[in-house]
């Protein structure tokens, strides 16, 4: 009875242990986005975690910012003045529209070699993807005690989309020390929204915007026991 009961409390304190150590990576490093079609790429910066079911199976989050970049081509609309008596009533504005993106990732990854905890490996899977754009216009000067811009020239907005797509990578696991990556993506937008007419025109006509993503990560994961 005695030899089963100590038998019984191992048991459960190894459940227990495995429960309490359970493993989760923190990683962090540069991303570039590129849309098809588009000339310019983005550079950015992201953060994210990683949690191994075992060790060829992982789930994935991550956050990804990438920086403004400006619309090659200008935007045109008028200016109404706020008196009638103002001569001219309307008068031509032009503007140049900026775009940045915020992305939530998350998703699987399976891994081939030496596996997510040692040496080299390769991994690849499925992400689903909540990306942000920040839209904002800066309009050529006018008197603007004199004059307004019609409605619908809105100078903030903002774009809502989801999509979702395939990726894979290498990495490379340094014992004590933290694991090198690299991977990219492919995804493609399968629903946008805008918040105004601004915004919207961005989504519809802007060479910023593309429902098609190529996304390239390098950075370091560090794992921890919690």
């Amino acid at each position: 009875m005695e030899r089963g009961m100590k038998n019984s409390i191992l048991v459960v304190a190894l459940l227990v242990s495995g429960g309490l150590f359970a493993q989760v990576g923190i990683n962090a490093g540069g991303s570039l986005l590129k849309g098809f079609g588009q000339p310019k790429p983005w550079g950015g910066i992201h953060i994210g975690v990683e949690i191994p079911r075992d060790d060829a199976i992982s789930i994935f989050g991550r956050v990804t910012h990438h920086l403004k970049q400006n619309n090659k081509d200008s935007l045109f609309t008028s200016a109404v003045a706020r008196d009638i008596t103002t001569t001219p009533y309307t008068i031509p504005v032009s503007g140049i529209s900026s775009m940045n993106y915020t992305i939530l990732e998350g998703g699987t990854r399976y891994y081939l070699g030496n596996g997510y905890d040692y040496g080299w490996a390769a991994y690849g899977g499925t992400n689903l993807m909540l990306i942000f754009n920040g839209v904002k216009t800066k309009y050529s000067p006018y008197d603007e005690a004199l004059y307004e811009l019609q409605d619908g020239a809105d100078r903030k907005g903002a774009i809502v989309s989801f999509a979702f797509g395939i990726g894979g990578g290498v990495k490379y696991t340094m014992t004590g020390v933290g694991t090198i990556y690299f991977d990219t993506n492919i995804s493609y937008i399968v629903f946008g929204t805008a918040s105004n007419a601004m915004a919207s025109q961005q989504f519809a006509e802007s060479g910023l915007f593309s429902q098609l993503l190529f996304n390239f990560n390098l950075g370091f994961r560090k794992d921890l026991l919690w």
